[in-house]
């Protein structure tokens, strides 16, 4: 296979938090440490789309955030078409922020209510072409107008004068004027309608058709990861638990969070457990996040179901990504 357009090698976030009331005075030592993202690496090539998915909190966003120089990193490597970038600065990576463009969540928060759709697509056809002239400009607006399936009289509205489904198209619109190669789509279809998120999803892959475009798909919607991405890999709590092609992912996964994961679309359980305890769809767990181990441990059923095993928490032996089989890795000492 080719060279992968982005290469991410244990990718590491860590927040810190602080705590007291005069947290701001406290020593280091005394902080606690959230590994948002900690050790995630994979690999995604040309006219790919990798699925990221996972509960709220799992470090998904964290991930996209910072391959995209958004966040600053704890560690780890980030490659770009084979050139390290992880140490970039601001001034070495704006360049290839016309190749690395990113699709907000947040469909109020991407786009400026002060600003008319038609100068929010010019301003992004003159980073990519400051020389433009005006007619130049006006024929590529219309252009990205029909890639998004988007009438003319939009370009006068404001953001506050569109639906849902016309922000978000306005929103891809404005990355494609720049002509990326890679796309980090961060929940593209978070408060859409169930229709309108189809049409969404189809048009992505329409336009990854048409210009070979390279998509890490974020998102919690698994029917949605399954439809579009080629490949998908699992995060629980910072880390990758299982990577491999979308259909064994969905269908015959090895990992236990991944079963009960793809699960829950058809028997709607859900996967939030109370920090400290509370019940889930396993039983009652005393539940808290792992310092050691398997951190999956504490809600899994194949744990629970085989006695506890003391492999599953031996802070000495995590559980690494092992092939199961083409394509297909899992960290899990008892795979299904």
């Amino acid at each position: 296979m080719s060279q992968p357009i982005l290469e991410v090698i244990e990718l590491r976030k860590h927040f810190i938090q602080r705590r007291g009331l005069l947290d701001a005075l406290t020593r280091e030592a005394d902080a606690h440490v959230i590994p948002a993202v900690d050790g995630v690496s994979f690999r995604l090539h040309e006219n790919e789309t990798l699925g990221l998915v996972g509960e709220s909190g799992c470090g998904k966003t964290t991930t996209g955030k910072g391959i995209l120089k958004l966040m600053m990193m704890n560690g780890g490597e980030i490659r770009y078409r084979g050139t390290d970038i992880t140490a970039y600065t601001p001034a070495q990576f704006r360049p290839l922020r016309r190749d690395i463009q990113m699709i907000f969540q947040d469909l109020d928060a991407a786009l400026n209510p002060k600003v008319r759709i038609a100068d929010t697509l010019r301003e992004a056809i003159l980073v990519r072409e400051p020389d433009a002239d005006d007619a130049a400009v006006q024929r590529q607006i219309y252009e990205l107008l029909d890639l998004v399936n988007l009438k003319k009289n939009k370009l006068s509205n404001l953001p506050s004068e569109l639906s849902g489904g016309e922000k978000r198209r306005i929103g891809i619109a404005r990355v494609l004027a720049v002509r990326p190669k890679l796309i980090v789509a961060d929940e593209p279809t978070s408060a859409l309608d169930v229709s309108i998120q189809a049409q969404v999803i189809n048009l992505l892959r329409d336009l990854q058709s048409r210009f070979g475009l390279s998509f890490l798909f974020i998102s919690h919607d698994l029917q949605l990861v399954e439809l579009m991405s080629h490949r998908v890999a699992v995060m629980y709590l910072g880390q990758i638990v299982e990577m491999g092609p979308a259909k064994e992912i969905a269908h015959t996964p090895r990992h236990p969070y991944t079963s009960v994961l793809w699960s829950s679309i058809v028997e709607k359980r859900s996967l939030e457990v109370p920090v400290g305890g509370g019940s889930s769809a396993w039983g009652v767990f005393d539940f808290e996040r792992p310092s050691g181990g398997c951190r999956f441990a504490p809600r899994c059923p194949v744990y629970a179901a085989r006695g506890r095993p003391s492999e599953c928490t031996d802070p000495a032996n995590p559980p690494k990504l092992k092939s199961t089989g083409t394509d297909h890795v899992v960290a899990c000492h008892f795979p299904l």
